[in-house]
């Protein structure tokens, strides 16, 4: 290592010691988002898993299939579909009709949602998860770049 003293001016390092960044005259405007996919947004704002995603285009490509159906073509546990028909109908991405069975009994036959109605659902939860993420953004302590729940 060189320790060249020569006719260098000194430097002032005391900013650099503060352990702060200067901000940007730009703010945050400059940043460069990404567009989500339809997958994110169900899974970001309505709190849905991949399994949930699985079983819900399986239900649009077979409108009126039954959880033993799904479950079958999805190669999945019935009680792993049923609990994602569950979190999808509370999400009011399908709906469910209960149908008689000739010999006695019934099965509930499962149908996605018209797009418009799945559109104005997921409107109203983005402005309630809004919300809510703007709470949090407010509520925390953003310090050093570790996030503390506030």
């Amino acid at each position: 290592m060189s320790s060249d003293t020569g006719s260098s001016p000194s430097r002032d390092w005391s900013s650099l010691m503060t352990n702060r960044c200067e901000p940007d005259s730009g703010s945050a405007s400059g940043l460069q988002i990404a567009d989500p996919s339809a997958s994110a947004v169900l899974q970001t704002v309505l709190g849905l898993r991949s399994q949930d995603l699985a079983t819900y285009e399986a239900v649009g490509s077979q409108p009126g299939a039954s959880t033993k159906e799904l479950a079958t073509d999805l190669d999945r546990d019935r009680s792993n579909v049923n609990r994602s028909l569950t979190r999808l109908n509370e999400a009011v991405l399908v709906c469910r009709q209960r149908r008689l069975l000739d010999g006695g009994g019934y099965f509930y036959a499962y149908f996605a949602e018209p797009g418009e109605v799945v559109m104005d659902r997921l409107s109203e939860a983005l402005d309630q998860w809004i919300a809510a993420a703007s709470s949090t953004i407010k509520t925390h302590q953003w310090d050093d770049g570790i996030v503390h729940s506030g």
